[in-house]
């Protein structure tokens, strides 16, 4: 009788703190804030999600459409979310410039498949990266990027130097167009709008995208504090990612759908597009030698270990 009116008298707790039946076991799930990227490889979350991988892990992920790779930052450092989706290049130029922000997570890395290059139109008499000289090169976000990286340092090779180009900074969607109208003589696009390039016959110059191969193209960051006050939630969140990358490695007609389910890409691009696969480990040394070189080139003030910007626990 004593053991019936216990368990009586608990459900009537339960009830009484507004707590309904079958609830319990979410009220325990940590709860983790995700800024992920406009546009591109954000989807093996949305398949974390749909495979109950986060549950598994006891996590509750909330889901965000995010900004600029600055302003992803900016939001992490004023606490306003607990994960986001950034470029390996402010990554390491939010170390150098002492904020404590560190990459867990890859997505994926610049692959066999090139999603970004130097380009020029048809007509145009550029034939090598040489034919650059006192020309301009339109690049999203400037030179402060990595395809800024990536042109610098293939200057270097051919006995240029940065001096030897006008970079101009032009939004995404804009470059295609203003290599038209002659206003930049070459461009760097990337993702949809490179392969939208490709289909309007512009030229790649040989030798360019070589100088980033291998490098992360989109990282998952968070801040110092999260990951050590939240590290199992830290780790099961990574756990959860690395499986939803292997299911959609597996099924990419899924990438496709939630590309039209959560993008404004146009569908034929999202049915024929290229899907680069998943990777959660980073290729260190080549990350690091980048990183060596932003130094170098001046985009850092200072240089950078890898323990400046790489999480202790992410994947190897």
């Amino acid at each position: 009788m004593t053991s019936r009116r216990y368990v009586l008298g608990m459900a009537a707790a339960v009830l009484a703190a507004g707590i309904l039946p079958g609830t319990m076991a979410q009220a325990a799930e940590t709860v983790v804030r995700v800024l992920r990227s406009p546009v591109g490889t954000f989807q093996g979350l949305y398949i974390a999600e749909q495979q109950g991988y986060f549950k598994e892990a006891g996590l509750k992920v909330e889901i965000t459409v995010g900004g600029a790779p600055s302003q992803n930052i900016a939001q992490l450092q004023a606490g306003q979310t607990d994960l986001i989706m950034s470029g390996s290049f402010d990554v390491v130029t939010a170390a150098a410039r002492g904020l404590p922000v560190l990459a867990v997570l890859n997505t994926q890395d610049q692959g066999d498949v090139p999603t970004t290059g130097l380009l020029v139109p048809p007509a145009s008499t550029i034939k090598t990266v040489a034919d650059l000289k006192g020309k301009a090169v339109g690049l999203p976000g400037g030179a402060q990027s990595t395809q800024g990286l990536m042109l610098f340092r293939v200057l270097e090779k051919v006995g240029m130097t940065k001096d030897d180009v006008r970079v101009v900074n032009l939004p995404f969607d804009a470059m295609i167009e203003s290599a038209e109208r002659g206003s930049v003589d070459a461009i760097v696009p990337i993702g949809m709008f490179y392969s939208l390039a490709e289909a309007k016959k512009f030229r790649v110059i040989d030798g360019v995208y070589p100088e980033i191969k291998g490098s992360p193209a989109v990282i998952f960051v968070s801040s110092k504090s999260f990951v050590t006050e939240k590290a199992d939630a830290m780790k099961g969140f990574v756990a959860a990612m690395l499986k939803a990358y292997d299911y959609g490695n597996a099924h990419p007609d899924v990438i496709r759908e939630i590309d039209a389910a959560q993008t404004k890409m146009p569908p034929d691009y999202i049915k024929t597009r290229y899907i680069a696969p998943f990777t959660g480990a980073f290729q260190r040394e080549i990350w690091v030698k980048a990183a060596a070189d932003m130094h170098r080139f001046g985009f850092i003030p200072k240089a950078v270990t890898e323990a400046d910007f790489i999480w202790s626990g992410a994947p190897k």
